[in-house]
Order: structure tokens, then C-alpha cells, then sequence
């Protein structure tokens, strides 16, 4: 983070390709981007697109490919089980799904830029900031991608050190934005036991980071 400057964008279009096939990246039209669309935010969505890649951590949204309006995002108003949250914040109905972790959803508010999750099933739950961003969390997504052959059997048959690769990929996501990790200690610490009882829900991201450490594939 820069004081009192601008702060630069961590990623563009040629980034994402180094990981991404061009083809799997989705951008939108402007014209089908709601007015007073945070313009960075839009910026990335119509220039640098999001990644549609099943082997991702991070799904597409498939509203963006059928229905009536395709090449849209659904608003969260439109999720069938929208009634059911409770303590969310004002003005939430209009954030867009861009997708999902797991089986939380992905949405992105339109007037600050910043990325939320939905915890899956958890309707009395507040929304948990995800990234600051659409560039960092775009980002996250890239270095994922970019250290794949080190953590998934699938892609590579030696993978010596999966545990250093999570706690590398911490370590340099928080250094573009630390906010998903405040107050939050790693899947692997010794000094926390997420499997307690009393412990709270993981947040997405060191979900995705603990199937790192333990290597997939």
C-alpha cells in the first residue's frame, strides 16, 4: 500500500494469460454493467476478465451464460434463499454474484469495488469481507494459478514441498491485502485448533490455502 499516492493495480489482462487461456477468460460489455459501476471495478470486468476454469478454486457464476439476459450478473436479491439472511448490510440486495469457493458464494459490490462471501447455509451470518478489491482478489486467483504445478498431483507428479507453497501464498496475499487475514491465524497453526468446538467458521481463503498445504489432486 502506498501513502498518499495512487495505489497501483496488482494485475492486468497479459498477467491473467500467463496463467489463464485468453478463451478462459470472461469479460463483460459495459453496456451490460449497471451506472455508477465502481470504475476500477469495471474496468478489470471489461478488460481483464474473470477466470472460468472448473479446476479453479474460484467457479464462475453460470448466470453469466443463460436465462434470459445472458452475459449479466445475477443481483444477490435474485438468490432463491435472499429472504433468509439477516444482519446484512444496507443496500446488499444489489451486490452482483460473480460466483463461488467452494459452496460459499462470490458477490461483488458495485459502488465500493470491494468483494464479499456469503458463508454457505449461515443466514444469520453477516457477509465477510473477502478482498478489498476485484484487482486483489483477481490477483489471489493468479497466484493460485501460478503455483499450481507445486501443490496439484494433477497437473504435476512432483510436488516436494506443498506446505512451503501455502504458507508462501499467505504470505504474499497479504502483502497486496492483508484485510481477509486480520485476526485470522493459518489452518496449519499450532497455536489455534480450528477443529474445536467453540471455533469459528474458516474464512474461504485459508480454506483454500489448508487444501494447498495438503496438496490436491
Amino acid at each position: 500500500m502506498l501513502t498518499g499516492g495512487i495505489i497501483p493495480q496488482l494485475i492486468d489482462r497479459s498477467t491473467m494469460e500467463s496463467v489463464f487461456p485468453p478463451e478462459q477468460l470472461v469479460t463483460l460489455e459495459d453496456g451490460k454493467l449497471p451506472a455508477g459501476f465502481h470504475e476500477p471495478a469495471r474496468s478489470l470486468l471489461t478488460t481483464v476478465g474473470l477466470p472460468d476454469d472448473r479446476s479453479s478454486f474460484f467457479v464462475l457464476d453460470g448466470g453469466l451464460f443463460g436465462g434470459e439476459t445472458p452475459n449479466r450478473f445475477r443481483r444477490c436479491s435474485e438468490l432463491r434463499y435472499f429472504s433468509r439472511y439477516t444482519e446484512m448490510s444496507k443496500g446488499w440486495g444489489n451486490w452482483l454474484v460473480i460466483g463461488g469457493i467452494f459452496d460459499d458464494v462470490v458477490t461483488l459490490d458495485p459502488v465500493s469495488g470491494a468483494v464479499y462471501c456469503l458463508p454457505d447455509g449461515e443466514y444469520q451470518s453477516c457477509a465477510y469481507t473477502l478482498n478489498q478489491s476485484l484487482d486483489s482478489f483477481l490477483h489471489f486467483l493468479y497466484l493460485l494459478e501460478l503455483e499450481r504445478p507445486n501443490y496439484d498431483f494433477t497437473v504435476s507428479d512432483d510436488i516436494p514441498d506443498s506446505e512451503g507453497v501455502a504458507e508462501s501464498l499467505r504470505e504474499r496475499m497479504i502483502r497486496a491485502d492483508s484485510l481477509p487475514f486480520e485476526g485470522v491465524e493459518p489452518a496449519w497453526s499450532e497455536d489455534f485448533d480450528w477443529e474445536a468446538e467453540d471455533a469459528p467458521r474458516m474464512p474461504a481463503w485459508d480454506v483454500v490455502l489448508s487444501n494447498v498445504y495438503e496438496s490436491i489432486g
